[in-house]
């Protein structure tokens, strides 16, 4: 099946110690990217709008699809929205269970009382450190409790391989938008390009053409031509990832 998917980061929330939606500006840029790509659409278009779980990812989708609506004058075509776990935020290992970062993994630490830190805690010192990047480091560094880059990227690959499921060809071209993270989108790009190629901005997108198996994705500048990964390798737990999120 030929199908485009078309990954967005959420807009501006207003900060990352608690699972927040967006600021007003962010409401805006998430408007004016749902303009944008009602824009792009060939007539007959069919769009499905999956999105992560947070609330910020959430309101995302809720805007983007809004001015698609509005820009397109009908909700024809115009799919639901849908939470999917696939493009949820990164995941942090907290007394074993897998929790979202901000949502979950910050709070719990912000309510840690002074004095000697558990080695969680100080993993996520370590990576919400205020003289360096939080992304950046995790995808550069091992740590014991965030979850790896490489099964961020997986996940999001999944994400990918099954968005068209279901859909007939007959119906129109399919085009898939999904909210969600900077992290498993910059996992993504980096395992896919080779190198890693930058934090994306509020609302910009990697898109993702899919024909088949083949691939190409493309962010910013670089385009990379690549086969939708057919097996899970042997050091992920199937059976979790599997059920991720559900």
């Amino acid at each position: 099946m030929d199908y485009e998917v078309v990954l967005l980061r959420h807009g501006e929330t207003s900060g990352y110690d608690a699972d927040h939606g967006l600021t007003e500006l962010g409401e805006q840029q998430a408007t004016a990217r749902g303009a944008e790509l009602a824009a792009e659409l060939a007539p007959g278009t069919v769009v499905r709008l999956p999105h992560a779980r947070t609330a910020r990812a959430t309101a995302t989708a809720v805007a983007v699809r809004a001015a698609l609506v509005a820009k397109l004058g009908h909700e024809q075509g115009v799919g639901a929205l849908r939470p999917e776990p696939w493009f949820d935020n990164l995941r942090f290992s907290l007394h074993g269970e897998g929790v979202d970062t901000n949502g979950g993994a910050a709070p719990a630490r912000h309510a840690l009382p002074p004095g000697e830190l558990p080695d969680w805690a100080r993993e996520f010192d370590r990576f919400d450190h205020p003289d360096r990047h939080p992304i950046e480091y995790w995808l550069h560094n091992p740590t014991l409790h965030f979850e790896p880059p490489h099964v961020a990227a997986h996940r999001m690959w999944r994400g990918i391989a099954t968005a068209a499921d279901g859909h007939d060809p007959a119906d129109g071209p399919l085009l898939v938008v999904a909210a969600t993270h900077s992290a498993p989108m910059r996992a993504f790009v980096a395992a896919t390009l080779g190198h890693d190629a930058g934090e994306p901005h509020n609302l910009e997108d990697v898109r993702v053409r899919i024909t088949g198996d083949a691939a190409r994705v493309t962010f910013r500048e670089h385009t990379v031509a690549t086969t939708v990964p057919a097996h899970l390798p042997p050091w992920i737990d199937r059976a979790w990832f599997e059920s991720f999120g559900r």
